[in-house]
């Protein structure tokens, strides 16, 4: 699976400290994610799609697209999922608000 190879081979140069290598990977599995949702939505699937929209925005927020990464994750979190994930997917977008304050800040 396209997917899967792409997530595999980023994590890779990213645990080899080859960050810039493993970026492009990193955008393509989270398009290939992004793309992924609303086709198990429409499929009926909502709870597969939102966790394609967590798996998107975690990819993103490898490359710093903090932006991308908060809007999948309120788009999964408007779906339904499980309390404890949806306790995870809350955390990981404060996170991410917190990480483009940041990167605001130090802009501004």
């Amino acid at each position: 699976m396209k997917k899967l190879r792409l997530l595999s081979q980023a994590q890779v140069f990213e645990t080899m400290g080859m960050t810039e290598t493993a970026a492009p990977l990193w955008l393509s599995a989270a398009t290939h994610e992004e793309h992924l949702a609303p086709l198990m939505e429409q499929a009926g699937r909502t709870a597969e799609a939102a966790l394609h929209r967590v798996s998107a925005a975690s990819c993103y927020a490898k490359t710093g697209r903090w932006g991308q990464a908060i809007n999948l994750c309120r788009a999964a979190l408007a779906g339904p999922l499980p309390n404890h994930t949806r306790q995870e997917v809350e955390a990981l977008a404060q996170q991410y608000l917190a990480k483009l304050d940041q990167d605001i800040a130090s802009v501004v």
